[in-house]
């Protein structure tokens, strides 16, 4: 009755892309590597050329083509079983009453063939325990049927009972969202201008040249080092300038590609977010998973009246990018925001306007705790590299601004049912609403200099992802410490 299946052909596709970005870089410096050594030596004769690129092609090509030809997978009455390897053979099974979460992926090249990316996961994991990587859309709504009918089976037994609420089932549905919220073109387009990608972008590149060190020649490098030198600071200063043109437009166009056409959607129990163009993604948050929303506001954003918002979810979804802490709104007015999250996500105020503050000799402490690790660094610097040194001293002006940031963005309030703190732990300001009943435990600290200003921290535990999050105020009197504290308290429920 139950057959194994095998995947789609358009799997081979997705492999072969996903094995060439894996492998190319390190085999192709081992290869590189390999071909200087010998041909320095003289050892390498003219037919051993195509037998490097043949290498080269076997180790790139190999690993796709034996996980496609001998992957199988199996979806019967008691979980779905997968099976893939030659020489190592892996088997897994996943009973359907312990997978946590199942995750829709969609590839543009996928869209003709109506095929979708499926991610297994259980809640014991912190990444995807099964990857169908190209199956038909059918297969996910089986999946959920399947799934949906073992936990009524167990539910109804008293022998084995189950916590339905800790397994959500968070397939795609085909029922209409309640409440939609697209971003427009305009929008995307402010995110990605406005986004530190640039520097991802950089580190990226950093990455790419590290692999390739020891294959590029040490006089070539130094030989344009001299001639850019030669030009002097003006020609340094436009070649700087342009690679950070060209690096912020690849982030631009990353940053385009990677949140084409998003959709926000609310259905009964859920939320949904739709995104992507060379990938099309699908990831569901059940209204019970959410710990807390963070608002975010970068100061470049915040100066634009503009933040992203992030949900902290109980659990994981089988990617680092959907664990723990995801993106539900990637930019919006911070008005708009505090408008339509609450249509989103109806058990939560979002309060921002009453924020009681940190009292204002606190201002002292976070100039003193900013600017103590700097000074020392300036006077060693100034020391060892006079004259040029002293432009260390740019950054007590900086680091001042930071820490005055931080005082003004310290806050806190609370409802009947909400926590709210905001604070700015270095540069972007974040807003974190929290329900009383997700918040795992709470405390504050006070150190011995903090005690002749009667100022302590505030700190709250979360769950997120398999891990905890922590949230905390800083230099709040201690009567608010001590009123948080009671507002939390049992008796206080």
């Amino acid at each position: 009755m139950y057959e194994d299946r095998r995947l789609h052909p358009i799997a081979l596709i997705k492999e072969l892309i996903v094995s060439i970005r894996q492998s190319i870089i390190p085999i192709a410096v081992v290869i590189f590597t390999l071909f200087r050594n010998l041909s320095g030596k003289g050892i390498l004769s003219w037919w051993m050329y195509p037998l490097l690129v043949i290498a080269l092609i076997v180790l790139l090509l190999a690993p796709a083509l034996i996980k496609y030809f001998t992957y199988r997978y199996r979806m019967d009455d008691k979980g779905i079983r997968v099976k893939y390897g030659l020489f190592f053979k892996k088997n897994i099974f996943i009973p359907y009453e312990r997978i946590q979460t199942v995750q829709q992926k969609q590839w543009f090249f996928y869209m003709p063939f109506h095929v979708v990316q499926i991610l297994i996961e259980t809640a014991g994991g912190g990444k995807a325990e099964a990857d169908l990587s190209a199956v038909p859309a059918s297969v996910a709504q089986e999946l959920k049927d399947l799934r949906a009918g073992k936990i009524a089976e167990l539910v109804e037994d008293p022998v084995e009972p189950l916590d339905t609420e800790q397994i959500p089932i968070e397939v795609e549905k085909n029922e209409k969202p309640l409440l939609t919220f697209q971003l427009e073109v305009k929008e995307l387009l402010l995110m990605a201008v406005t986004s530190g990608g640039v520097f991802g972008i950089f580190l990226i590149i950093l990455a790419f040249g590290q692999q390739f060190r020891d294959v590029i020649p040490t006089d070539f490098v130094e030989e344009q080092f001299n001639t850019i030198v030669h030009y002097g600071v003006l020609i340094i200063v436009i070649v700087i300038l342009i690679v950070l043109l060209i690096l912020w437009g690849i982030a631009i166009v990353t940053t385009l590609f990677q949140y084409f056409q998003f959709k926000l959607m609310k259905f009964d129990d859920h939320i949904e977010i739709e995104k992507g163009l060379l990938q099309r993604e699908h990831t569901s948050i059940s209204f019970e998973r959410i710990q807390s929303v963070k608002l975010i506001e970068s100061p470049l954003r915040q100066m634009l009246k503009l933040a992203s918002v992030r949900v902290v979810t109980a659990g994981s979804s089988g990617d680092k990018e959907h664990s723990g802490d995801i993106l539900i709104l990637p930019i919006v007015k911070k008005a708009k925001a505090l408008e339509i999250l609450p249509q989103f996500l109806e058990d939560y105020d979002f309060p921002v306007e009453q924020l009681e503050r940190a009292p204002k000799t606190s201002l002292r402490r976070f100039f003193f705790i900013h600017l103590i690790w700097t000074l020392p660094i300036i006077l060693i610097v100034s020391i060892l590299f006079f004259p040029w040194g002293l432009f260390s001293l740019v950054l007590v002006p900086i680091f001042a601004g930071i820490a005055y940031g931080a005082y003004r963005a310290t806050g806190f309030y609370t409802t009947e049912t909400e926590l709210v703190m905001q604070g700015r732990a270095f540069i972007s300001k974040q807003t974190n609403f929290m329900l009383k009943r997700r918040i795992q435990s709470v405390a504050h600290s006070q150190s011995i200099w903090m005690e002749k200003g009667n100022v302590v921290h505030f700190s709250v535990l979360l769950k997120s992802g398999q891990t905890h999050l922590n949230a905390n105020v800083r230099y709040i009197a201690r009567q608010d410490a001590t009123k948080l504290y009671r507002w939390y308290q049992p008796s206080n429920k």
